[in-house]
């Protein structure tokens, strides 16, 4: 797979040095971007216990804001080839600042991306309806919990399966023909958000899941009588690194997913399931190799439906962690999990202005669990959410 990459990639930098293109302008960069809030009313239960009152005392309301600003500009050759950059910059304070930064080339051969971005098993995914709450895993559920041991409830494929932010990638999607497109791509290193240095000219015992990871997707987006249509497959595979040299590294990382959805007079259903095979237990990025072989599986389904301004919907998800058990290489007999139910709506109050709002449920069940379970492990939350959105 490594190869044919390699040679896709030679043959599109051949192309675009044949003969002389003289681009019709320097690039310039424009703004856009978007910048969202809620206010959240909520409830928590869950079987925390403390000695004064026997149960967690959780605030039922706050506030909460994500922003970024995008910086884009391209440019286009005398021969219609076309050059472009994107930086995505985060409006609040961040780990990973500046989340995708790459430059891209488009033209008859498809479309190239080099740069700090997400694989094609996101950026080709379908199946994503039904759930109103703009950005519900950025802020609308921080006085809930948004995640067991660190696992998100809208877990995609591929790298985004793996890695808490975008990393250095080369991604290529082929011109789509017929409704159909096919995307692959490479990442040397699972480099953690530390995308200010090169990956990969480096040791290879670092002990990391996820390095040469290879993504490949295919959809289908058209009409089917009087139904849009949009379907996907994707599945990847990377290397896990050992610790040292004759010491045993963690399993392969490897996974799949499939959607689709259709819509017809305003209607939309659509689904999509994920899994990730022998991810490497609970904890942050980059996750500890451990022998037992932990896979995730994550699904969702969905249904909406909008008229002029408005959109109302329904949608479920539903997340499963494997956790490793108190004996090295075995696994924990119960799994990490969380359910999650949305209904809301949204009204487009003009251009670039958005205001949505509804009912979130979530049932976080941590695989300790049971009586006396801790606040942040064990829960089941219902909020209430009001928000806005202004894109520019």
């Amino acid at each position: 797979m490594k190869s044919i990459l390699y040679g896709t990639t030679a043959l599109m930098a051949v192309g675009l040095m044949a003969g002389t293109a003289v681009a019709a302008e320097k690039i310039k960069l424009g703004l856009g971007g978007y910048w969202r809030a809620a206010i959240h009313l909520g409830d928590s239960d869950n079987d925390a216990n403390t000695a004064a009152t026997g149960q967690s005392d959780s605030r039922d309301h706050g506030f909460g804001q994500e922003s970024e600003i995008y910086f884009s500009g391209k440019t286009t050759l005398d021969n219609g080839i076309k050059f472009g950059v994107m930086v995505q910059l985060e409006g609040e304070t961040s780990g990973d600042q500046i989340d995708n930064t790459y430059i891209w080339s488009a033209g008859n051969f498809g479309r190239v991306e080099y740069g700090e971005t997400w694989g094609v098993s996101l950026l080709m995914s379908s199946g994503s309806v039904g759930d109103m709450i703009d950005g519900h895993g950025d802020f609308a559920s921080h006085t809930a919990h948004a995640n067991v041991n660190d696992q998100y409830i809208n877990t995609y494929g591929g790298d985004a399966a793996l890695l808490a932010t975008p990393e250095q990638k080369l991604n290529y999607f082929t011109p789509r023909m017929s409704g159909f497109q096919l995307g692959i791509s490479y990442m040397p290193e699972n480099n953690t958000g530390n995308n200010a240095t090169a990956t990969g000219l480096n040791s290879k015992l670092d002990g990391t899941i996820g390095n040469e990871l290879v993504d490949v997707a295919a959809n289908y987006v058209g009409k089917v009588g009087g139904a849009d249509v949009r379907v996907f497959g994707s599945f990847f595979t990377s290397d896990s690194e050992s610790t040292a040299i004759g010491v045993a590294a963690g399993k392969d990382v490897d996974g799949y997913s499939a959607g689709a959805q259709v819509g017809v007079s305003g209607f939309r259903i659509g689904g999509r399931y994920t899994r990730v095979n022998d991810i490497s237990g609970p904890g942050g990025a980059p996750l500890a190799s451990t022998a037992a072989g932990l896979d995730r599986t994550n699904w969702r389904i969905g249904v909406d439906y909008g008229t002029g301004p408005w959109k109302v919907g329904i949608a479920y998800m539903s997340l499963e962690q494997e956790i490793a058990g108190a004996t090295a290489g075995t696994k924990s007999a119960r799994d990490d999990g969380t359910d999650y139910i949305s209904i809301g709506g949204a009204y487009n109050l003009g251009p670039g202005i958005k205001m949505f709002g509804g009912l979130q449920i979530y049932d976080f069940q941590d695989s300790a669990g049971g009586a006396g379970a801790g606040v942040s492990t064990e829960a089941d939350n219902t909020v209430v959410v009001i928000g806005t959105k202004f894109s520019f």
